[in-house]
């Protein structure tokens, strides 16, 4: 009886973990590059230019992409641009820093086909003006 309970409890860890992990879109399928401009980064507008491809590095066309940026402590709105493609698979939007101190930058990605691409980065050390 114990062997046969640690099995099904074992099994329903490892489905819960596996439920838990999957991401929306296997990260070996796609690659989301970021840079951020001007260097370093100060108050006010920021360029935030990305670059997703494939497995093989083949541009990805035709994504929607909006980049969201949130201060690293709670209670500030958000920063939120679209990014609009400027090049085969290089998006570029551009967001206003409001505030001197470190910044989280997610990316929501779409690609052409629906499925979805969440990328989270920093911004560590906005200059204040």
């Amino acid at each position: 009886m114990f062997s046969r309970r640690s099995s099904l409890v074992a099994l329903c860890i490892s489905l819960a973990f596996l439920y838990g992990c999957r991401p929306q879109v296997s990260l070996l399928d796609f690659n989301l590059t970021h840079e951020v401009s001007p260097q370093p980064p100060h108050v006010g507008q920021t360029t935030i230019t990305l670059r997703l491809t494939d497995h093989s590095d083949k541009p990805i066309t035709g994504a929607q992409i909006t980049v969201e940026g949130n201060m690293s402590h709670a209670g500030m709105a958000p920063a939120v641009a679209a990014a609009r493609e400027v090049e085969p698979g290089q998006y570029r939007a551009i967001i206003e820093l409001s505030m001197a101190g470190d910044w989280v930058v997610i990316a929501h990605c779409v690609l052409p086909d629906g499925r979805r691409i969440n990328q989270q980065f920093k911004i560590n050390g906005v200059i204040g003006t």
